[in-house]
Order: structure tokens, then sequence, then C-alpha cells
């Protein structure tokens, strides 16, 4: 499916109000096997994920991590809206169900800024960022087409926007082997197309697709 045609259907069902967090519940959907969750709403809708959140959360499953020289990447679309959060993709997860939660994870917003945050000892730190660039905000269109990666190679992981590197910092002492997932703030309603893991020569799609692209 290309860009225009994701983002056609996407503001239909959007002008519908198929995709609010009321309508969802009507309909045939259900929250993906095996992922853990608070989100209000999280739920399979090929391609890929729909979430809507009241408040933080991170969203994972527990097989799916990620070690050694590894690339995370996700395609998303986020909807116009008046929250001052953010959303985008972690590495590193380690103790998510515990107080003493860690993660590193690449983070973008409405406002069209970007940020690289750390949890470690139960405080969230900004490592990068905020910064404005290189991140797409909703406009005339009502969504708003945004790939996020994550490269770590031996000495060096870097954070990708749009394919533009915006951050770049030292392997050693970050800890990005572990659970990845995604992290998105309150407030936020968006549709998460692809999420990939690649390791070596081997990639692992975990996003739900379509039938049609089932077995391509």
């Amino acid at each position: 499916m290309t860009v225009r045609s994701m983002t056609a259907l996407l503001a239909c069902l959007l002008a519908g109000s198929l995709i609010g967090p009321r309508a969802l519940t009507g309909q045939a959907l259900s929250a993906p096997d095996g992922w853990r969750t608070s989100a209000e709403r999280f739920v399979a809708m090929a391609p890929g994920f729909h979430i809507t959140t009241s408040g933080s959360v991170l969203l994972y499953h527990p097989e799916a991590r990620a070690w050694g020289e590894f690339t995370l990447a996700s395609d998303g679309f986020l909807f116009s809206g008046e929250s001052a959060e953010t959303y985008g993709l972690f590495v590193g997860g380690r103790d998510l169900d515990s107080d003493a939660a860690v993660w590193t994870s690449l983070e973008v917003g409405h406002d069209g800024a970007w940020v690289v945050r750390r949890r470690a000892d139960g405080v969230v730190t900004d490592l990068v960022g905020p910064e404005v660039g290189a991140v797409a905000v909703p406009g005339d269109d009502p969504t708003a087409k945004n790939s996020l990666s994550i490269v770590a190679t031996g000495s060096n992981v870097a954070f990708l926007v749009n394919g533009a590197t915006v951050a770049e910092l030292p392997r050693e002492g970050l800890a990005v082997e572990g659970v990845t997932g995604f992290r998105v703030g309150a407030d936020l309603n968006l549709h998460l197309t692809t999420f990939d893991i690649t390791i070596g020569d081997s990639t692992r799609h975990l996003a739900p697709a379509r039938a049609e692209e089932v077995g391509s």
C-alpha cells in the first residue's frame, strides 16, 4: 500500500469516526496476541496496529527482543491533536512490569520535535533533544507519516527519523539489548503500520499484515 493510499484510508476512517475510542468498542477488533499494554485502545488493524491513549504507556511483546548488531524500524501515522506528548520506539527494555523498568527510546510529537530518552533508576532523562527537525506533522491532511528507526552497531547507536540520523550515541553504557516495542504518550491517536526487527540477515515483521501481503 502506498503512502498516498494509506493516508487516504486513514483519513476516511477518521472522518467516519471508525477509529475513535468509542467506535472501536463496536468493531470486530482485538488486542494483538501476546502483547503487554495498558493503552485505552491497542488493536490489530492490518496493516499494523491502531492505538489511542489516555495515559503514557509501553506496548511490547516479551519475545520481541533485539541483541548484537540490529535495526529496529517502524512506520506510523500520527493523527492531528492537541497533545504535547510524544510516541516512538524503545530498545533495551528490562523489568518493564516494575518500577525498576529500563529502556531507551526515540520519540516524535505534534510539534515536529524528536527526542532520545532513557529510563533508569525510576527517572526518565532526555539524552538528546527535544529538537525540531525531520519530523512530519499533521497539516492539511489529518495524519502525518513518520519512519523511525534505531540502528545498533558494535560501537554506536544511531537514531533516525525519516531516513535522517538525528542523533548518534556510544553504545557502551547505553544497554540497548533486550525487549523492544513502542512508547506512547498520553492523549495520542496513531496508526503504526510496520514494526520490524533485523538482526544480521534475518528480519522479523511483527505488525499485522494485510491478507494480500501475507506470504508475498
